[in-house]
């Protein structure tokens, strides 16, 4: 077993919260998700930056430009590339995804969780809520799965079907 630190505290930079706020509000009523980026010191993960994941829209426009980027990978490996090349922090902590109506929880959603916990002990996926941020402040929610829950998916005892 890993003997790292479990991340108790998740710290978002400024500059974070206005980029994931910008994305999810200029793309409404579209759902969208991106990259985050920081430091894992200790148990605080540090979120210091981030960047969107192209939209399915602008995956299709590229395709019909006759651009083949299939997943959006080629693109997060030059983001990656390119802000490490400017001495910006370029660890992968996690992910963001807006929501609507707190509708987040779905396979697509656990899926990628699971995938980015599987890879990196310490991540998060930030959801940011629009329609929540209007009714009650600022509707950022950082989430992670359990040890006893990434036990269950992985052995496949677990779907969103059984709840």
């Amino acid at each position: 077993m890993n003997d790292a630190p479990k991340c108790e505290v998740v710290e978002l930079d400024a500059l974070v919260v206005l980029k994931v706020i910008k994305h999810c509000q200029g793309a409404l009523p579209s759902f969208v998700i991106g990259q985050l980026l920081g430091l894992d010191i200790s148990s605080t993960l540090e979120v210091t930056n981030c960047f969107p994941f192209p939209s399915k829209e602008d995956e299709a426009a590229a395709k019909a430009d006759g651009d083949d980027d299939d997943d959006g990978a080629e693109y997060q490996m030059e983001m990656m590339r390119c802000l490490r090349e400017v001495n910006v922090d370029n660890n992968t902590v996690g992910w963001y995804q807006s929501t609507y109506f707190s509708s987040f929880v779905e396979d697509a959603c656990i899926e990628t969780q699971f995938n980015y916990q599987q890879n990196i002990k310490n991540c998060v996926v930030i959801i940011y809520d629009p329609s929540r941020t209007r009714a009650t402040g600022m509707a950022l929610r950082a989430f992670r799965l359990t040890d006893a829950f990434m036990g269950l998916y992985k052995e496949g005892k677990f779907s969103v079907e059984q709840l």
